[in-house]
């Protein structure tokens, strides 16, 4: 299996590829974009400040990361685009195969899928977790669109990840989350956007419409913002040697491999150049367990937060009986 990493600036690329990076993954900031939308529309699901590559920038990422035999994947995956986007996307992919050498776009918005396969440009296409596949049956619809690697959603159980991968293996790769930023949601069926604040994420106060908040209400809300408080990186904490908590799938890296996945994921473009690297770092030690024949279960010792793991609320996937 390999590892695949973000990157959203030039700066980093150099650990990353220390660290143990097999690929890289990037979005990319155009002026011309945010002249015509302001803001109201990202074009790849995270802000341009800070989490994408200028243009030069992304130049630079590719040739260095291409000199370590290193592939670059761009992410265009907003859910959908607006009117007259698509066009434009579709110059940007152009340029990016054209005069970058990028190696796949990541894309979920369907009609961007088809009019990418009526362009027939040589670079893979990969469809972003936002594209939903929940059963063997959409593997089959996104393959006739072109889709040559398939990043599984977070809200998975591990017999789905294990039926849709063990049948499908031999015709198409997929990708899982390794480490950092869960959802409340699914983001297959989710029509919102960040632009405005994550307000999935935000400490709501929540009260009824009729009457007192009662026990049992009480009780659940309390559940949600604990919940909420482990997606959101348990609240952005690191432990005390410096790796960052989190949700994270280490400890399945073993099931992976035997199920026949290609890759895992570390999310988090927009993330500091300090957690990045610690995340590298943790699903790069994991991994190498896993490449030598060992067990995954040693990162729970490594994470060393018996108590969130206990939880339960760390944990991409997992099956209800467990």
């Amino acid at each position: 299996m390999k590892i695949v990493a973000p990157v959203s600036s030039p700066a980093e690329v150099a650990m990353l590829l220390h660290c143990g990076a097999d690929e890289l993954y990037c979005g990319i900031f155009t002026p011309e974009w945010e002249a015509r939308f302001r803001g109201r529309w990202w074009m790849n699901r995270r802000s341009p400040e800070g989490a994408n590559l200028t243009w030069p920038d992304l130049e630079h990422v590719t040739t260095a990361a291409h000199a370590a035999q290193v592939r670059v994947a761009v992410a265009l995956n907003a859910a959908f685009y607006p009117v007259g986007a698509i066009d434009y996307i579709l110059e940007i992919a152009r340029r990016l195969v054209e005069e970058t050498g990028v190696d796949a776009l990541i894309v979920s918005d369907v009609n961007l899928l088809i009019r990418l396969q009526q362009e027939n440009l040589p670079v893979r296409i990969h469809l972003s977790s936002l594209g939903g596949v929940f059963n063997t049956h959409s593997v089959d619809f996104f393959r006739e669109l072109g889709v040559r690697r398939m990043i599984l959603p977070r809200q998975l159980q591990l017999s789905e990840i294990q039926t849709i991968v063990s049948r499908k293996r031999h015709e198409m790769e997929f990708e899982v989350f390794a480490v950092n930023d869960g959802c409340l949601f699914e983001e297959g069926v989710c029509r919102t956007t960040h632009a405005f604040g994550p307000f999935c994420m935000m400490d709501w106060d929540i009260q009824p419409v009729h009457g007192d908040v009662s026990d049992a209400l009480s009780t659940r809300i309390g559940r949600l913002h604990e919940y909420r408080w482990h997606q959101n990186n348990c609240g952005s904490s690191f432990q005390q040697d410096g790796l960052p908590n989190g949700p994270c799938s280490l400890c399945r890296f073993d099931q992976f491999q035997s199920w026949g996945v290609s890759a895992v994921k570390i999310v988090g473009r927009e993330a500091a150049f300090y957690r990045k690297m610690r995340s590298l770092q943790l699903v790069k030690a994991v991994m190498d367990e896993v490449r030598n024949g060992r067990s995954s279960g040693v990162a729970r010792a490594w994470r060393n937060t018996p108590e969130y793991c206990d939880s339960g609320w760390m944990c991409y996937f997992r099956d209800p009986a467990e």
